[in-house]
C-alpha cells in the first residue's frame, strides 16, 4: 500500500515564490498610460477602462491605485509639471545661456521643438490638464505650480516684468501652433520674443 502522504525519501520541492510587484513602478506605468489616452483623445476619453487598455492593464490595477478619474487627472498633472520643471531645472546644463540674445534663440526654437517634434505629446497632455483646471479647482495648485516655475525660471535671466511677459508670451505661442493649422514660424517667434526681451536694435 502506498503511502500517499510521504516522498518516498524525495526532498520536498520548494514553492516557487511569487514575484512581488513593485508598487511605484506600476502606479508610473498607470500615468504614462493616461498620459497618451489623454494626448490621444484628450480628457473626455479617459476612463480605467481606456488607461487600462492602453498600458496593456488589468483595470483591478489602474483602479486599485487611482480610486477616481478625477485622482488620475492629477496625477498625470502632477507628473506632466515635474518634467516641465525638470527640462528647466537643467535649461542651460549643457549649454549655459550666455547673454539674452542667446536666450532668444534658444526659446524660440524650444517653441518650434515643442509644436513639430517629439514632445507634441507632452505638450498636448500639460495644456489638457491646464485647461481641466479651468473647472477642477483641485488642479489649480498644480497650475499656479508651474506657472510660477516657468516666471521664475526666466528671472534668472530678465526682470521680473519681462520674464513673466516672456512666460505668457511662450504659452500663447506652443497653445496656437499645436491648436492650428500651422507649425510656428521661427522668424516671426523670435522677433516676438526679441522685442518682449528687449534685444530689439532700433
Amino acid at each position: 500500500m502506498v503511502d500517499v502522504g510521504k516522498n518516498d525519501g524525495q526532498p520536498a520541492q520548494a514553492k516557487p515564490q511569487r514575484r512581488r510587484r513593485d508598487p511605484e513602478a506600476r502606479r508610473r506605468e498607470v500615468i504614462e498610460a493616461a498620459e497618451r489616452v489623454i494626448a490621444a483623445r484628450g480628457l473626455e476619453g479617459l476612463t480605467h477602462r481606456s488607461v487600462a487598455d492602453e498600458g496593456g492593464l488589468p483595470v483591478a490595477s489602474t483602479t486599485y491605485h487611482f480610486a477616481t478619474r478625477d485622482d488620475l487627472i492629477r496625477l498625470a498633472f502632477e507628473r506632466s509639471v515635474d518634467q516641465f520643471l525638470a527640462y528647466l531645472e537643467h535649461l542651460d546644463e549643457q549649454q549655459p545661456v550666455a547673454s539674452t540674445t542667446d536666450l532668444v534663440d534658444r526659446l524660440s526654437d524650444a517653441v518650434v521643438t515643442a509644436c513639430t517634434g517629439g514632445d507634441q505629446a507632452h505638450w498636448t497632455v500639460q495644456y489638457e490638464l491646464f485647461l481641466a483646471a479651468m473647472r477642477r479647482p483641485a488642479l489649480r495648485p498644480v497650475a499656479d505650480h508651474t506657472i510660477t516655475a516657468g516666471r521664475t525660471s526666466l528671472e534668472r535671466y530678465l526682470p521680473p516684468a519681462r520674464a513673466y511677459a516672456v512666460s505668457a508670451a511662450l504659452s500663447g505661442m506652443i497653445l496656437h501652433g499645436l491648436a492650428g493649422t500651422q507649425a510656428p514660424d521661427r522668424a516671426t517667434v523670435h522677433a516676438a520674443l526679441a522685442e518682449l526681451c528687449g534685444t530689439t536694435r532700433t
